[in-house]
């Protein structure tokens, strides 16, 4: 169970860094997602860049993806804000 958590844990890590990095570069991929939030002033227009992944876990004890009839994946997301100054 905790293989699997650290599992996770570093794949939100890679996609909340891919969400930053995004965020700060101006460069997004096709699969982000984008959230205006309002602000009272109308200088400053926020937006939220949200990444997605979904990955396989690696399989630590043979044959129980079989036995639960699935596969067995981690789905994260990652989130940044985006300051557009206009």
């Amino acid at each position: 169970m905790s293989i699997a958590i650290h599992a996770r844990n570093i794949t939100k890590i890679s996609v909340q860094d891919q969400a930053s990095s995004r965020a700060l570069s101006g460069v997004f991929a096709e699969s982000d997602t984008f959230l205006h939030i309002y602000s009272p002033d109308e200088q400053q227009h926020l937006d939220l860049v949200i990444s997605h992944a979904r990955k396989s876990l690696v399989s630590v004890f043979p044959g129980l993806q079989a036995a639960m009839g699935r596969v067995t994946n981690v789905d994260v997301t990652g989130i940044a804000v985006i300051e557009n100054q206009r």
